[in-house]
């Protein structure tokens, strides 16, 4: 076994800032010999003939086993950096078995394990090869037949889950693979359970990676199943509290946001907020525990185009993968469009009508109409699922017509981040739920709201946070000049000299003529250069 086997590393890009870090952790060893004998076992087509990688995403690297009949089957092995341990991959068996024993395309099952503490040394699901092709493949090649197949196969399937009755928050288990105290109930009191399932699953504790980050898995938290999903919203924020106190510092933020807002913000000032969550948090959600908006939902965490194959003629769905990280969570939360069909325009259409191309369409250069094809094609399928998921799925159409709903995502969102220098977001949007807190529904109407901000800070947020936001754009865009950089840096490979050549070309742009202080700060913070980190 050679510690440069191409099965342990990680070749799918490169990353322009911390790679060291970023490849270590994905460097995953384990007996070649020990998988194919196990995949051998769990597969049933004689032994393996080959096994190549197939793809690395974030968290795993996924294998394409061929047995000596030619019958393939997939290996998935997560990194290092994967969380939760044992919990992530037992979690999404459960999910898989249970998901397709109702009927959903999802991948079969064939063996997996949980722990390294085995002959393989290392945690492995082994499934089925997905049928059909992936729509990614054919992603800008589709007929307004085949937009529709897909977005009436995709919003069919969700309404199957959001029927779903659920008793709790958090991700499904094999009851038997989750402690008796860990193990919360399934469906809701006096839902018929033909097939017994629970007797066989549970929801237990949330899989959500967030809740076993970095060093969050050290810590004592709340971590579920939770019967109230008001206890759910808290422990999103408790969390960081936890983790904050004890291992937060004093940050500057990365430039150009310390030249315009200069000096070191304290992790007790986000503490204070996070604290003005806490005790607003009980009212984000609907009084009434029969309300829709509480009601217990599965979706698919991450539903891209990648993670879709479909009939390569009629473009209906054949099959959704990657279900890792799957939770269960309170429809105000659950609800939204899945990033397959998101809006590719800055704000909501005002009503129902279909895209249209421009009057003056045939005029333009190609690249101008290549742009236009891509518009149009992202507003068609928008379009589409608004259609389809407002006729079909009317549990979900009436969560997203709540005004409220998505500043009490937002607002939930940005509570379970970690501390990173930023005050700005999550004040403001305290502030916005504090702004209509006579139309936040879950208190009487003669309550007065929990949490207060002194004319002093409303002020100085008001004048601040447009320019914090302009700041954030000017940042994503220089992510799009460096060939499209994401968050941990991670650039394709044929880009990545390009990426390199160009952040040095911009650092340079910015210090040109600089004073020494404004050197200094871009120094510091530049954002895509090596940097300490602590998680």
């Amino acid at each position: 076994m050679a510690p440069d086997d191409p099965l342990f590393s990680y070749s799918s890009g490169r990353f322009l800032y911390n790679e060291a870090a970023r490849l270590n952790e994905r460097y995953v060893r384990f007996d070649v010999a020990a998988l194919k004998t196990a995949i051998g076992k769990h597969v049933g087509h004689g032994s393996v003939k080959e096994l190549v990688k197939l793809s690395e995403g974030g968290f795993n690297r996924v294998l394409l086993a061929t047995m000596e009949d030619d019958f393939k089957a997939i290996v998935k092995i997560p990194y290092r950096i994967s969380v939760p341990k044992t919990y992530a991959t037992a979690s999404e068996v459960a999910t898989l078995t249970f998901l397709r024993s109702k009927g959903f395309p999802v991948p079969e099952v064939y063996g997996w394990s949980a722990t390294r503490e085995d002959e393989v040394g290392v945690e492995y699901i082994i499934m089925e090869h997905a049928p059909g092709i992936g729509a990614d493949t054919r992603w800008f090649q589709t007929t307004k037949y085949q937009k529709k197949a897909l977005v009436t196969g995709i919003v069919d399937m969700e309404k199957k889950l959001f029927d779903i009755p659920f008793a709790s928050v958090g991700s499904l288990y094999f009851k038997q693979d989750i402690p008796a105290h860990l193990q919360g109930r399934l469906y809701q009191p006096g839902t018929p359970d033909e097939d017994g399932d629970s007797g066989t699953y549970c929801i237990g504790p949330i899989a959500d990676y967030m809740f076993w980050y970095g060093r969050r898995a050290e810590l004592e938290l709340d971590r579920g199943p939770w019967s109230d999903p008001g206890q759910y919203l808290r422990a999103i924020a408790t969390k960081e509290v936890l983790w904050t106190e004890r291992f937060g510092k004093p940050l500057e933020c990365d430039f150009p946001h310390n030249t315009v807002f200069p000096g070191v913000n304290s992790h007790q000032d986000y503490l204070i907020l996070l604290r003005k969550y806490l005790a607003i948090a009980p009212y984000l959600i609907p009084k009434d525990p029969n309300d829709v908006l509480n009601r217990p939902t599965l979706r698919h965490p991450d539903l891209t185009p990648s993670n879709v194959f479909v009939c390569p003629e009629t473009f209906s769905p054949t099959c959704i993968i990657d279900w890792q990280h799957t939770t269960i969570t309170p429809l105000l939360l659950a609800a939204g469009y899945p990033r397959l069909f998101e809006n590719p325009d800055p704000e909501p259409p005002a009503g129902l009508t279909p895209p249209k191309y421009p009057e003056n369409y045939d005029q333009l250069d190609p690249e101008d109409k290549a742009q236009v094809d891509e518009l149009i094609r992202r507003q068609s399928l928008f379009y589409l699922y608004r259609v389809f998921n407002g006729g079909l799925n009317k549990t979900h159409l009436k969560a997203l017509q709540d005004p409220l709903v998505l500043p009490r995502q937002h607002l939930v969102n940005l509570a379970g981040r970690q501390w990173s220098g930023d005050l700005m977001t999550l004040r403001g949007s305290l502030m916005r739920i504090r702004d209509i807190w006579s139309h936040v529904p879950g208190h009487d109407r003669s309550q007065e709201c929990p949490i207060s901000f002194s004319e002093e800070e409303l002020a100085e947020q008001s004048e601040n946070e447009p320019m914090w936001y302009q700041l954030n754009h000017l940042v994503s865009h220089w992510r799009d000049e460096l060939g499209g950089i994401s968050e941990e840096g991670w650039v394709s490979t044929e880009k990545y000299d390009h990426a390199v050549k160009r952040n040095d070309s911009l650092k340079a742009e910015f210090a040109e003529g600089g004073s020494p202080d404004e050197l200094d700060k871009i120094k510091r913070g530049w954002p895509f250069q090596d940097h300490e980190e602590f998680f």
